[in-house]
């Protein structure tokens, strides 16, 4: 039996040598070689199943019932009534209980691909194209153990003081405050997958794990730049900040995407606000400004050799990446021609992290246990906490002049 599973497996080899040969010269293999393959790997597999089946160690194999009743788990839950138990089988009760042993065909392997010849696979799995996430470096964060955050304003300020004459009534002035609250929420996210899939393609669990980290962060993004307040949504920046004022551009004197820049910083340290510190924009406003040429082609920016688009890492703002001193967020977060100029002091807007980034696994939902199924999710909790909206200015670079 050894002689004729040496011999069929030797002409096997010798057949797909020839298709490897017909694969190389014609791009193809024929149907006749084709069908000699699939009927020597018939005969093989017959062979090498009855090879197994009267081997000494087949044999001495203990049956299904004597496993059970052997297995250290089954007899502690017998024991205890009680618990749960892990039981490995192997060998050929496992392969006549689980196992489906399938020919391998052309359908299944292919001549043109890893069939007939060897292939090589690079590891971990390609991610798809993702924004770099840069305006919470922008804000200040620090942590927080509340639920609902309330800070006090100054609503209505007191008057300027004024020169009196000597003896005479000093004039009274007055001040009256107003509280707000922010109300943490939670941005989260889940993604169902089977354990089969998990533990056979191991680099599926660290995708998982950090692609749902980043979809989270991109909705806190979006969030903080748009979200409108209502129900779970934060209160973004944009719905809070104030309209760029039109009027401090002069049509006559003309005006580009740089100019609206230097007015919104002048419309904010006239209005007494915090020093704006960044500007967030799209991409395409960016390069706009960046490409900007005077009346003798040279970008006003500076030498496109300089690096100033360089970026010291990922996700980070290179500090030469800026105007008028102010960081530049170029993101796809916010709309084509809309801008936001504001500042990141603690004073003027911070974020309080309740939980920062949560990964849990779980199979403790629905009917996950049962269907080998487990539930991979990724949630945050925070709040907005805006206590100068005068501070951000927000408008359109396409705003005409008055």
């Amino acid at each position: 039996m050894d002689e004729k599973l040496l011999a069929l497996q030797g002409e096997l080899k010798t057949y797909f040598e020839k298709a490897a040969e017909q694969q190389t010269k014609n791009g193809t293999v024929s149907e006749e070689l084709k069908t000699k393959i699939d009927a020597l790997q018939k005969q093989v597999d017959a062979v090498d199943a009855k090879l197994a089946d009267h081997s000494p160690a087949a044999e001495q194999e203990d049956s299904f019932e004597e496993q059970m009743k052997n297995d250290p788990g089954v007899q502690r839950l017998l024991k205890d009534k009680r618990g749960n138990a892990v039981i490995n089988f192997t060998g050929k009760t496992a392969r006549a209980l689980f196992e489906r042993k399938t020919t391998i065909t052309t359908g299944a392997v292919g001549f043109a691909t890893s069939g007939v010849l060897p292939i090589g696979r690079l590891p971990d799995i390609t991610m798809e194209a993702r924004q770099a996430l840069t305006l919470r470096d922008l804000l200040t964060a620090s942590p927080t153990t509340f639920q609902v955050l309330d800070f006090v304003k100054v609503l209505a300020p007191m008057a300027i003081a004024s020169p009196v004459v000597e003896a005479s009534q000093k004039p009274e002035n007055a001040v009256t405050f107003t509280t707000v609250s922010e109300r943490v929420k939670t941005i989260a996210t889940w993604i169902p997958a089977t354990r089969q899939v998990l533990d056979d393609f191991s680099e599926l669990m660290t995708f998982i794990r950090t692609m749902m980290p980043y979809y989270v962060n991109l909705a806190e993004e979006q969030q903080l730049l748009s979200g409108d307040g209502t129900g779970e949504n934060l209160h973004g920046l944009i719905p809070q900040a104030t309209a760029f004022s039109a009027g401090l551009l002069s049509a006559t004197k003309g005006w580009n995407k740089i100019d609206i820049i230097g007015r919104v910083i002048q419309q904010i340290t006239a209005a007494k606000e915090l020093q704006p510190s960044f500007v967030v924009m799209h991409p395409n406003d960016w390069w706009d400004i960046r490409l900007t040429k005077d009346e003798f082609g040279r970008y006003l920016l500076g030498d496109p050799q300089q690096g100033a688009l360089a970026t010291v890492g990922f996700g980070q703002i290179s500090p030469s990446q800026n105007i008028f001193g102010l960081a530049v967020d170029a993101t796809t977060n916010i709309a084509p021609g809309t801008f936001l100029v504001g500042s990141g002091n603690p004073i003027a807007s911070e974020i309080r992290d309740r939980m920062e980034m949560q990964i849990d696994v779980s199979t403790e939902h629905s009917d996950f246990f049962t269907k080998n199924l487990v539930a991979v999710r990724a949630e945050k909790r925070l709040a907005l906490i805006t206590r100068r909206p005068g501070s951000f200015v927000t408008g359109s670079f396409s705003t005409s002049p008055a």
